[in-house]
C-alpha cells in the first residue's frame, strides 16, 4: 500500500520544476490529504521517498495517497499565502487547521492626508501609512487607540468632517483631539504629534516625550495658561500610566510572541501573548485541529505556518517545547529565518512563558468542558425528541418589526465551539403592508427567511446545512417552518421554543411535530436553548434598530426635493439624527456649508411648515 503511494509521489517528483510553489496530496476518491509549500517544488516532495525517516502519521498519508497537484508561484512569500488560503478552503485531514484564524487587527496612522487618523486596521495592509502591532483583540487596540489620543491629541473623525473645517468634533471638547476639524491646529503642529505617537508606537520609549510635555506644562504654567497646562498634566499622567502597566523589559528582546501548547483528551490549546516595544498587545487562546498522531513540535510547527502566513514576524519566539529552525528549514520557509527561537530555563522569559502555559491549560479546561456540555445538551435533546442524527450545528431564527415597517429577518448558528459569528446571516424581508391589510404576518416572514435561506444552493454551499433548527414561537411558528423544509424536501428537526405562562422565562414550552414538552426551570439544557434564542432576539433587535434609523433618515428626505443619497449622508453626519435636524434653526441649518442655501431652507420650511 504505501509502495503505491511512493510511487506515485516520485513520478510526480520527476515532472515538477525547480520553482517555489504550492503541492496537494489526494486519495483515492479526490479527496485532499495534505497541502504543502516549497521553496523548491522537486526537492520538497522527493523528501516523501524516504519512507524510513518519515514519522509514523507522514507514512499513512504517504500509503493514502494516489494523485498529486501542484501550483507554481513566482515567490516563497507567494507560496506560503497561497498555502494558507488552500488550507482554509479545503481543510486537509493530515494539516494542521486554524479555525480562529481571522486576521489581528493594527493601529492604522495614514500617509496620505495633511492630518492623519488614528484608526483601526483589519486585513491586507494596502494602503499607505504606518502600521502597528499585531493586537490580540479589537478591546486591546480601542483601549490604545484611546490612551493614544488623550496623549498625542490625533483625530478619529472622518477625513470629509476635517477638510470641511466648519464644526469641532465632539472629542476636542473631551480634550482627546487637537481640533483639526475646526481649523484650531496647523498642519505643520500636527506632524509633530504624529512624530511623537510614531516614536511611542515604535520604540516603547517615553522618556523624551515626558520631558517635553513637562516642559511645556512648566512654561505654560508661568504664562498663566493654566488650561493648557492642566492638559499637559493630564496627558502626562496618562503617558506614565500606560508606561507603567504595559511596559515590560526584558533583556535582549524587544518584540516578541510567546506560544505556550497544552493537550488533553485529543484537544489543543495554543495561547499566544503579543509584546511589541516592550509592550504588552495583549492574549489570545487557538484551537488547532490536528490528526491525533501529531506530536506538539509538529502541531506547534503547522499552527505557525498559518499564523504568520500574512503577518509580521518578530525577532523573537519563545515557545514551551524546542523547535529546531535548522532541522525545520523547509517546513518554516525562508520567512522565519531571521527569528529566533527560544525555550528559556529561567528568568523573566521562563516567568512570562509560565503565564502563557497557566492560560493555556485554563482555556483547554474551558473549552472541554463546553465540549462535553454540548455533547450532554446533543444526548438529551435527542433522547427527548427522538432525533436519530448528532446534532453537529444549531440555526436560530427570529424576526423584527415596528408595527410591520423596517422587517428583517435573522440568523444565528452554534456549535460545539460556541456561536459561530461567520455563520450569522440578515434577511430583508419583503413584507407588503399595504397588500397585507396593516397586519403583521410573522409566519410570512419565518417563511420567506427559511425559504431564501434553504432555496438558495450558493448559499448552502457557504455554510453546511444545520442539524437542528430553534424556532422562538409557538405550534403555528413550527408549522409554517415545517411546511417550507417540507416543500423544499429538506430533512432537518425543528424545535419551537414558545413561552408558557404569562410569558415568563423558565415556563417555555418546546415543541416538535406532535411532541411539546416542559423541562425544569433549573434544567442545564433549558439554560441552553435560552442562551441561544437569547441571542437570536439580541441579533434580531439591533439589526432592525439599524434598518429602522437609515430607512427613516430615507423616507424623511424622499419628500424633500434636491435631497439625494450624498446630501442624506452630510446632514446625518451633521446632526446626527432626524430630531436634532427637524429641532435646527435655519441658521444652524446655513452651517452645513456643502450644500446650497435654497436646499436648506427647502429643508427648514419642510419641518417648520404650519
Amino acid at each position: 500500500m504505501t509502495l503505491l503511494g511512493q510511487e506515485i509521489i516520485k513520478a510526480t517528483s520527476k515532472t515538477l520544476p525547480n520553482q517555489p510553489g504550492v503541492y496537494q496530496m489526494q486519495d483515492d476518491k479526490g479527496n485532499i490529504l495534505y497541502i504543502g509549500k516549497a521553496k523548491v517544488l522537486s526537492n520538497r516532495v522527493k523528501n516523501y521517498l524516504s519512507i524510513n525517516n518519515l514519522t509514523r502519521r507522514i507514512q499513512r498519508m504517504v500509503s493514502l495517497t494516489k494523485s498529486m497537484n501542484f501550483y507554481v508561484t513566482n515567490t516563497e512569500l507567494e507560496a506560503i499565502i497561497l498555502e494558507c488560503n488552500l488550507i482554509k478552503k479545503h481543510k486537509p485531514r493530515f494539516n494542521v487547521l486554524l479555525r480562529d484564524d481571522k486576521s489581528f487587527p493594527y493601529i492604522f496612522i495614514s500617509a496620505e492626508h495633511d492630518f492623519p487618523r488614528i484608526e483601526k486596521h483589519r486585513g491586507p495592509q494596502k494602503k499607505k501609512g504606518r502600521y502597528y502591532g499585531p493586537f490580540a483583540s479589537p478591546d486591546a487596540v480601542n483601549r490604545t487607540i484611546n490612551t493614544i489620543q488623550r496623549i498625542f491629541l490625533l483625530r478619529s473623525c472622518t477625513d470629509k468632517e476635517v477638510n470641511a473645517g466648519n464644526k469641532l468634533c465632539f472629542n476636542y471638547y473631551l480634550k482627546r483631539c487637537s481640533g483639526p476639524c475646526g481649523g484650531k491646529i496647523t498642519k505643520e503642529a500636527y506632524s509633530k504629534l504624529i512624530e511623537a505617537a510614531d516614536d511611542f508606537l515604535s520604540s516603547g520609549n517615553s522618556q523624551k516625550i515626558q520631558k517635553s510635555f513637562t516642559d511645556q506644562m512648566y512654561k505654560a504654567s508661568k504664562k498663566n495658561n493654566f488650561e493648557l497646562a492642566a492638559s499637559l498634566r493630564d496627558r502626562l499622567r496618562a503617558l506614565k500610566h500606560i508606561e507603567q502597566n504595559n511596559s515590560i523589559k526584558i533583556k535582549d528582546i524587544k518584540n516578541a510572541d510567546i506560544f505556550a501548547i497544552t493537550s488533553n483528551e485529543g484537544k489543543t490549546c495554543i495561547y499566544g501573548s503579543f509584546f511589541r516595544n516592550n509592550t504588552s498587545y495583549g492574549g489570545k487562546a487557538f484551537y488547532p485541529d490536528h490528526d491525533n498522531l501529531l506530536d506538539h513540535e509538529e502541531i506547534m510547527l503547522g499552527f505557525l505556518n498559518i499564523f504568520y502566513a500574512e503577518k509580521y514576524i518578530p525577532e523573537t519566539i519563545i515557545t514551551n517545547i524546542v523547535i529546531d529552525k535548522n532541522n525545520n528549514s523547509q517546513i518554516l520557509g525562508k520567512n522565519f529565518d531571521k527569528t529566533k527561537f527560544v525555550k528559556p530555563l529561567k528568568g523573566p522569559k521562563k516567568n512570562l512563558l509560565k503565564f502563557a502555559e497557566k492560560n493555556s491549560k485554563i482555556n483547554l479546561d474551558i473549552k472541554l468542558n463546553k465540549l462535553k456540555s454540548f455533547d450532554n445538551f446533543n444526548s438529551e435533546i435527542k433522547k427527548i425528541f427522538k432525533l436519530k442524527d448528532e446534532i453537529i450545528k444549531i440555526e436560530a431564527y427570529d424576526n423584527s418589526h415596528t408595527f410591520g415597517k423596517y422587517p428583517i429577518g435573522v440568523m444565528v448558528a452554534y456549535n460545539q465551539n460556541g456561536f459561530i459569528k461567520s455563520n450569522y446571516r440578515k434577511f430583508n424581508i419583503r413584507f407588503d403592508l399595504e397588500k397585507n391589510k396593516n397586519q403583521v404576518d410573522d409566519y410570512y416572514m419565518m417563511k420567506e427567511m427559511l425559504t431564501r435561506r434553504f432555496s438558495n444552493s450558493k448559499f448552502q454551499d457557504e455554510i453546511d446545512l444545520p442539524s437542528l433548527l430553534l424556532i422562538d414561537g409557538g405550534k403555528g411558528q413550527y408549522n409554517s417552518a415545517k411546511k417550507v423544509l417540507d416543500n423544499l424536501k429538506i430533512d432537518i428537526p425543528i424545535i419551537s421554543m414558545a413561552k408558557g405562562q404569562e410569558r415568563d422565562a423558565g415556563r417555555e414550552i418546546l415543541i416538535h411535530e406532535k411532541f411539546t414538552h416542559r423541562l425544569n426551570e433549573n434544567n442545564p439544557l433549558l439554560h441552553f436553548l435560552q442562551n441561544i434564542r437569547d441571542e437570536v432576539h439580541r441579533f434580531a433587535i439591533t439589526t432592525h434598530r439599524s434598518k429602522r434609523t437609515k430607512m427613516s433618515v430615507r423616507s424623511v428626505f424622499d419628500e424633500i426635493e434636491g435631497v439625494g443619497p450624498e446630501r442624506k449622508k452630510i446632514l446625518k453626519k451633521h446632526f446626527g439624527t432626524v430630531e436634532k435636524l427637524k429641532l435646527a434653526s435655519l441658521d444652524e441649518l446655513k452651517e452645513v456649508k456643502s450644500i446650497p442655501e435654497s436646499i436648506l431652507t427647502k429643508i427648514y420650511e419642510y419641518f417648520h411648515s404650519v
